[in-house]
């Protein structure tokens, strides 16, 4: 008898340990403007996009949970280093080089590539050749990112996302911008504006960024990228918001 209840209390203790290393719940630092087709949050106040059918995948195959705080942009970053949000979705390692970013961050394989391009309007067409940057003195960008390198020393107004950057470079209020391509085709599509895109300006290899505390939950992650890029799902996913 006391033999069977000592099987029994190893079972059930089995039971909850794996329980417990198995579900996990992550939040999920994303910027308080939409950034369509990443992510933007719906009538509900729930979010869509990419980034969210990804994590969404992963929490198929890991049992991570994934929920999402909407932070300013400069924002996000401090929290991620103070440890009150888990994961920033999406982002390049060469983005995150302070010293406190570096030591408090772990990143997944790439599962996608963003090539960012400038965006001017449809009659600009000519290009400052010494600092390899569209001709203008007035640079428009997203507050909390960095300017393009040939930018330093213009002048630089901030918007909250590039649906409002793609606005004022069609009313010419701005010169020139850099985004993703993937956000311009998106905001252009159907739209009548008169913007036009150069060819990439850089490609970037993008990961989910966690917090390091989380880097035993890495594995998991990596393995989880790894199935969805090999049945064909984050390709599908991909082509969806194409």
């Amino acid at each position: 008898m006391k033999q069977c209840l000592l099987c029994l209390m190893m079972v059930l203790s089995g039971l909850f340990f794996t329980s417990g290393a198995r579900a996990e719940a992550l939040v999920v630092g994303v910027m308080s403007a939409d950034r369509p087709p990443y992510f933007w949050k719906d009538k509900t106040g729930g979010y869509k996009g990419l980034f969210v059918d990804v994590l969404d995948e992963l929490t198929k195959e890991t049992d991570i949970h994934f929920s999402y705080k909407a932070l300013p942009k400069a924002r996000l970053r401090l929290y991620m280093v103070a440890g009150k949000i888990d994961v920033e979705m999406g982002i390049a390692k060469e983005w995150r080089q302070k010293k406190e970013e570096l030591a408090t961050s772990v990143y997944s394989i790439p599962f996608m590539e963003s090539k960012e391009v400038y965006v001017t309007h449809s009659s600009s067409e000519k290009v400052d050749s010494a600092n390899d940057v569209p001709l203008g003195d007035k640079f428009c960008g997203i507050l909390g990112f960095s300017m393009p390198k040939g930018s330093i020393g213009k002048k630089r107004q901030d918007f909250l996302c590039e649906a409002q950057l793609i606005k004022m470079i069609d009313k010419r209020r701005c010169d020139y911008t850099v985004m993703p391509y993937d956000i311009y085709r998106y905001l252009i599509r159907g739209a009548n504006y008169s913007v036009a895109a150069s060819a990439p300006i850089s490609t970037h290899a993008m990961r989910v960024r966690l917090h390091k505390r989380n880097e035993w939950l890495l594995p998991r992650i990596n393995a989880a990228l790894k199935r969805i890029k090999q049945n064909g799902v984050l390709a599908s996913l991909l082509k969806k918001y194409e």
